[in-house]
């Protein structure tokens, strides 16, 4: 009984995840319809100190929810780490930042993609243990 019980929280939970990503999606539209707008008030104000990095902010912004909305679809830890590099990379190129803060976002950064690398590795590895197997079973 209680089984079922958790089965279906699980599935329930599931249903919910699926919706706020739905919800992410309209207001990733919305973000980029305002995107149009955005660009042209850059554009009017492209020579003054600033105003690229504002319209990064916004870009980034969109990519960051794009990203997000792929980690709630597809939660896995490929997704969860090309979520945070991007967060960190926002964070480290559109704030002000100190030397030391940058230093500390370049190493996060390159232990997210060494992370991702031996992830990466070991699902190969798996892949190919599970082909041999595969293959052993047919030959016998």
């Amino acid at each position: 009984m209680w089984d079922k019980v958790r089965k279906r929280l699980y599935e329930a939970g599931e249903i919910v995840e699926l919706v706020m990503a739905g919800i992410v999606i309209c207001a990733i539209v919305v973000a980029a319809v305002t995107l149009a707008p955005e660009f042209l008030h850059y554009w009017d104000s492209r020579m003054e100190a600033g105003a690229f990095l504002e319209f990064l902010d916004r870009v980034l912004d969109v990519v960051i929810g794009v990203e997000f909305v792929k980690m709630l679809c597809k939660p896995n830890s490929r997704n969860i780490i090309e979520v945070l590099i991007f967060v960190i990379s926002r964070h480290m190129i559109v704030q002000k930042t100190t030397a030391t803060e940058d230093l500390v976002a370049v190493i996060s950064i390159c232990i997210l993609f060494f992370f991702r690398r031996f992830m990466d590795a070991t699902r190969k590895e798996k892949n190919a243990e599970t082909e041999k197997a595969g293959n052993d079973t047919e030959e016998q």
